[in-house]
């Protein structure tokens, strides 16, 4: 299929071929895209994301990894649906949008690339960069978690850790960008084509229509501004009736979309657990605010200890382990749900972003045993394990 892909800077209104294409627009913003499809033709026989390629830039299916189509999962509560995001080959939804990133520099005949990440981007374009034969060099900060350092280095890639924050490591990889590709998730618009698919698989398991609500975590808005992009194609294509309110969530000790929104004037952040959204400037933090006030949303802001209980609730009580970054969407699904935000009668989609293998909640403090629980796991009265009977013989029998 030919498809067309328009480039263009949203504060200027510059366009932009796929050759020419810079990491920016001259004034400094993030570029966007838009794929110009009228039919929306599903293939039900392609794996993951790429029953919508009708919709999608390109999408090398020799190196995909049949990314996408996540379960969606209704909580045993009775509220929420889970998107369970996690279930990817590198473990976090990065992988809808590395797979179209990689694609292109694959096609570009690109030797290298380079990629700032707390981890999950990072992990997700080494992989990606591994099956295209492509070196790949990931620049992180210090605290990234061991866990995704070792994912990152045994995918190939050059590992380079920097001081300081997410911001530091950008840096780095924009003064690198120059002389090789740089796969961004964050600058890169086709990431945020492929993040979109979250928004038509949500769509089409719910029946072909939108839910209410989505609660997503943000910090450089990947999964946001993915689920922003998704639903308002769906919706200019009158495929949905109305946009779902979006919610945003940071964690109260790095929330810089928080104070955006609600002009608190804050600029000092602390670090906090939920690494993944620990952004103190996003790039796209205009979008952001766009994205927010178009589909009637809003920002919340949760704090570590309800982050790190919503980690161990999910796991204790829907049998899903997700890193503290994707705990903080349904900690905040819980808030507005009790502030009656969110009813009863709201169908409501939490995407659960990154598998909690790569950071797994403290050890909890064993619990009291109730009566039972103090049983022995088997019973042994008038039971011996020991040998088999041979018909015909004695138990004491010798042979």
């Amino acid at each position: 299929m030919i498809f067309l892909v328009i480039y263009f800077c949203p504060r200027c209104g510059r366009s932009f071929d796929e050759n020419s294409r810079p990491v920016s627009c001259d004034c400094g913003t993030p570029l966007k895209s838009t794929v110009d499809w009228s039919d929306l033709e599903i293939d039900p026989g392609a794996r993951g994301m790429a029953r919508y390629s009708s919709v999608l830039p390109p999408l090398d299916l020799s190196i995909s990894m049949g990314e996408g189509w996540t379960p969606l999962l209704l909580s045993r509560s009775g509220g929420p649906y889970y998107k369970l995001e996690y279930l990817f080959p590198t473990g976090s939804f990065k992988d809808r949008g590395s797979v179209l990133v990689m694609t292109e520099a694959k096609n570009q005949g690109q030797e290298s690339v380079v990629q700032d990440s707390s981890g999950n981007a990072g992990a997700s374009i080494a992989a990606y960069a591994a099956r295209c034969g492509i070196r790949a060099t990931v620049i992180v900060p210090r605290d990234t978690t061991e866990a995704k350092r070792r994912q990152i280095e045994l995918y190939g890639a050059t590992l380079e850790i920097v001081d300081g924050d997410r911001a530091a490591a950008a840096s780095m990889a924009l003064s690198l960008s120059g002389s090789t590709y740089y796969a961004s998730h964050v600058w890169n618009p086709l990431f945020l084509e492929g993040t979109k698919t979250v928004a038509f698989e949500i769509w089409e398991q719910l029946g072909f229509r939108a839910p209410d609500a989505v609660v997503v975590p943000a910090g450089n808005g990947t999964m946001l501004l993915g689920v922003f992009k998704g639903f308002r194609e769906l919706l200019q294509r009158a495929r949905v009736r109305r946009m779902p309110r979006i919610y945003a969530v940071q964690g109260t000790q790095c929330a810089p979309l928080y104070a955006e929104w609600n002009q608190t004037g804050e600029k000092t952040f602390r670090a906090t657990i939920a690494e993944g959204i620990a952004v103190t400037v996003p790039p796209r933090m205009r979008e952001m605010i766009d994205a927010l006030r178009a589909s009637r949303g809003d920002v919340i802001t949760v704090d570590d200890q309800d982050i790190l209980a919503e980690q161990e609730r999910l796991a204790l009580e829907e049998g899903l382990l997700v890193e503290p970054t994707a705990a903080a969407a349904p900690a905040a699904e819980r808030v507005l749900r009790a502030a009656g935000v969110i009813t009863s009668e709201d169908t409501v989609v939490v995407p659960l972003t990154g598998s909690g293998l790569k950071k797994v909640p403290p050890r909890r403090p064993k619990k009291q045993a109730s009566p039972d629980e103090e049983r022995p796991l088997f019973e042994t009265r008038a039971k011996r394990v020991g040998s088999p009977v041979m018909p015909g013989r004695a138990t004491g029998e010798r042979r």
